[in-house]
Order: C-alpha cells, then sequence, then structure tokens
C-alpha cells in the first residue's frame, strides 16, 4: 500500500484544536508515514511532536509557516526539515512574535473602542502560546457577540473591517535565507492564494527562486488537477520541489481530513524522499 504523508498542519501552538501529541496521535489512527508541524511563525511544538514521533512510529518533519511580504502582497512560505534550535533561526523567530503581539493589542485596542470588552487574559485561555486572528474570532463566538467564527472575520477581523490591523511581515527574501541558513528548505505555501488567476504566479515564483526557494505547494484541498500541473510544470522550470499538505487546523475547523483522503487529497511519501535527496545534497555542500 502507498504510504501516505501530510506536510502542511497545525497545532495549538498556533492556531489549530489538537496538541502536538494529539495530531501525532491522530496521524498514526490515520496510517500517515509522515507528517510536517507547520506552525504560524513559531516552533515551539516541534520538540514535543519529534518525542511523539518515536511513541506514533509518525515521521516528524521540522517545520513552520511565516507570513511574508513580497513588493506588497502577502504571502505565506513553509520552511522543512530545518534545525529548530538554530540560534539564528531562533531569533527571528522571537521577532515574528513580538509583532505578533503588537499586532494583537492593536485589534484588542480597535475592538474595545468599539465597546466590545475584551483581554489577553481572555484570549490566553483559548489560544495558550499564541493568540492570532482565528482565537479573537473564537471569543467573540463564546460571548455571542457575533453568530460564529466566520461572522466575526466578516464583521471585525478581516482585511478592511473595523478591528483589522495589518500584520507586520518580514519580507520574503529574509524567511527564505532565514529557513536556508538553518539548513531548511522554504516552500511556497498555496500558490493558488496569491493569484487565482495564474497571472503573476509565474513571474513571482522566478523571484521567489532567485532568493533560494526550494519548492512550491501543489498538493492542497482548494488546488484542482488543473491547477497542480500547472505548479508542476512551473516547478519542473525552476528545478523546485513539490509538496503537499491539508493545512490540518482541526477537525471543527479543516474540511479536509488530517492526511486527505480518496475523496480530497492525497500527498504521496515519493515527494518527502524527494524533499530529504534535496536535503542531503544541500548538506554535502555546505560541508
Amino acid at each position: 500500500m502507498t504510504p501516505f504523508i501530510d506536510l502542511h498542519t497545525h497545532s495549538t501552538c498556533s492556531d489549530g484544536l489538537l496538541t502536538p501529541t494529539g495530531l501525532l496521535n491522530l496521524a498514526a489512527r490515520r496510517g500517515l508515514a509522515a507528517i510536517a508541524l507547520t506552525d504560524h511563525d513559531t516552533v515551539t511544538g516541534l520538540a514535543e511532536a519529534l518525542i511523539q514521533s518515536t511513541v506514533t512510529g509518525v515521521e516528524v518533519i521540522t517545520g513552520i509557516e511565516i507570513s511574508s511580504d513580497l513588493d506588497g502582497a502577502s504571502l505565506h512560505i513553509l520552511g522543512y526539515g530545518f534545525d529548530h534550535k538554530h540560534p539564528e533561526l531562533l531569533a527571528f523567530v522571537a521577532r515574528l512574535q513580538e509583532a505578533r503581539r503588537n499586532r494583537n493589542q492593536g485589534i484588542i485596542d480597535r475592538l474595545q473602542s468599539l465597546g466590545i470588552a475584551i483581554s489577553n487574559e481572555e484570549l490566553s485561555q483559548i489560544a495558550g502560546e499564541q493568540i492570532g486572528r482565528p482565537h479573537f474570532a473564537r471569543l467573540l463566538t463564546q460571548k455571542r457577540l457575533v453568530k460564529n467564527t466566520q461572522d466575526a472575520f466578516s464583521r471585525y477581523l478581516k482585511r478592511g473591517a473595523p478591528a483589522y490591523v495589518e500584520h507586520d511581515k518580514p519580507r520574503a527574501e529574509e524567511v527564505i535565507r532565514q529557513i536556508s541558513a538553518a539548513n531548511g528548505l522554504a516552500v511556497l505555501a498555496h500558490p493558488l492564494y496569491l493569484d487565482p488567476s495564474f497571472e503573476k504566479i509565474p513571474a513571482l515564483v522566478a523571484q521567489l527562486s532567485s532568493y533560494g526557494l526550494a519548492g512550491l505547494e501543489a498538493i492542497y484541498p482548494t488546488h484542482s488537477q488543473k491547477v497542480c500541473r500547472f505548479l508542476q510544470k512551473l516547478a519542473a522550470q525552476h528545478g523546485l520541489l513539490l509538496s503537499g499538505g491539508t493545512d490540518y487546523h482541526g477537525d471543527k475547523h479543516s474540511v479536509t481530513p488530517l492526511g486527505g483522503n480518496s475523496k480530497t487529497i492525497r500527498v504521496p511519501y515519493q515527494l518527502l524522499q524527494e524533499i530529504k535527496q534535496r536535503m542531503a545534497a544541500n548538506a554535502l555542500v555546505s560541508r
């Protein structure tokens, strides 16, 4: 039987619903061979995930998902296989966390100016280690100030809404450099989100490739077969790897189950083998 993997997942260390241990246990129940834990702007869950990997037998690839800026465009970059204890990377992640805290305080201030009482303490009870807009949405829903999390985003939290605060993001070039310096590979997450028409993606990928981008996330729940083929062709043109994952946040917030299924997507283990081969080749060059 072909082993399957999931290289895009989130835990309670960012905006997922399962702890790293819970995520690994679910991956084992679903028969996955490997997952990458790619929490937003943090590596705090990786140590726990790696320990639980030895218990479950599910391989864990170190990962992260970092929000970045490219000439005014917002994009997400996944990092794979890096040294999660690398001092320069940890200092960089600390900067990302400070930017997130500043943004969260801005959102709190705007909500309070709208007459909505909300505090960091309340958010922390929901979020745990890292607070993000999904946690604001959950708290607003709990307070019955909105119908559901989608309503919270529409009324208050999405771009252009009264409580929206822009995220102070690092440049894409710096993100790729930081991941590469920690012996990892940088991969562009869900490229279709950037431009559903595909028109701008080739030039954008060419620019990112010049910075050291290593791959594209081609297999993704909202990517049709046509999109996947387009990204595969584009990756081949630039010598880029392919990746794939469900962007799993927890059953309540993920239409696609962890690892996907025959009705949604499946990510073959072969993609991870190719990622590992590139990492090994890079390691030889850097010696």
